[in-house]
């Protein structure tokens, strides 16, 4: 079991990475990896071709998507894994969540557009395609255009929280989320508890139902491994954990390079009686 290696926190050409699902597989085989999870941001588009691809490379697959929420004043992310993607009030919440995406995307386009920063919001669009729009899409356009130099200064100056580009995301409370991923057969983790604002929110979005807390991950500093690890140990929940991966888009991040033993998959399994 312990030479059993998973990655559960990938993300796909279905949302803000250009990796494609068969790439992903292939370098998580490489990687010999025995399971992951394709969790894109608020999309299951990956599904189909991720379920061909796991019996092509012999690599266990894991149902899951990366849910947009609102705490309070912030965006916080709930990773959910082993949900019905035939489940209607699931496809219903987002494809709310799709369109509302797509409004916050053109809000941001006016922004920069007062502030001198010419986009094309129909070029833009065209080079999204049937992708789940995002930040980081827009971004991508800036520096492809040579109005902005780099990613990174993207967010700097102008797409980052406070900055006089953004915009506030998403309506949906993190307690629905977390409902709803119950009622889709699913658990639901806080993912990279570490980088919310206030650490205090940690033990309040636990009281709300989550299932478990996202304790592996690129960078997170040691001490909070160990004060979640205990923190979980000490609730009850499950574990999870993975590289983030975006593809080229985040270059230092790589599939496989942040892995869970698979004992935490099982776990879940048990939980849901699987």
């Amino acid at each position: 079991m312990k030479n059993k290696k998973c990655d559960l926190h990938i993300h796909s050409n279905f949302s803000d990475s250009d990796s494609d699902v068969e790439t992903i597989f292939k370098q998580a085989a490489e990687k010999q990896l025995f399971c992951i999870s394709i969790t894109d941001h608020d999309t299951l588009g990956s599904i189909h071709l991720a379920r061909k691809y796991s019996k092509i490379y012999d690599i266990e697959f894991i149902e899951g998507l990366e849910f947009s929420a609102q705490y309070k004043d912030s965006e916080v992310h709930i990773l959910a894994y082993f949900v019905d993607p035939e489940n209607i009030n699931l496809g219903k919440k987002l494809k709310i969540i799709k369109d509302m995406r797509f409004e916050r995307l053109s809000s941001m386009v006016c922004k920069l557009n007062v502030l001198g920063i010419n986009v094309d919001e129909q070029e833009l669009l065209s080079n999204i395609g049937s992708s789940i729009p995002s930040r980081l899409h827009l971004g991508l356009y800036l520096v492809d255009k040579g109005l902005v130099s780099s990613i990174y200064q993207v967010f700097q100056k102008y797409l980052g929280v406070g900055k006089p580009a953004y915009v506030a995301g998403f309506g949906h409370p993190v307690k629905d989320v977390v409902t709803l991923v119950k009622e889709c057969g699913g658990v639901s983790f806080l993912a990279h508890p570490h980088i919310i604002p206030n650490q205090d929110w940690v033990s309040e979005i636990i009281d709300l139902g989550i299932d478990g807390l996202e304790i592996v991950y690129h960078n997170m500093p040691s001490v909070k491994k160990l004060f979640y690890q205990e923190m979980v140990t000490k609730k009850g929940l499950l574990r999870s954990g993975g590289s983030d991966a975006h593809g080229s888009y985040k270059e230092f991040i790589k599939i496989g390079e942040t892995t869970i033993p698979y004992e935490w998959v099982e776990d879940m399994k048990n939980r849901l009686g699987k």
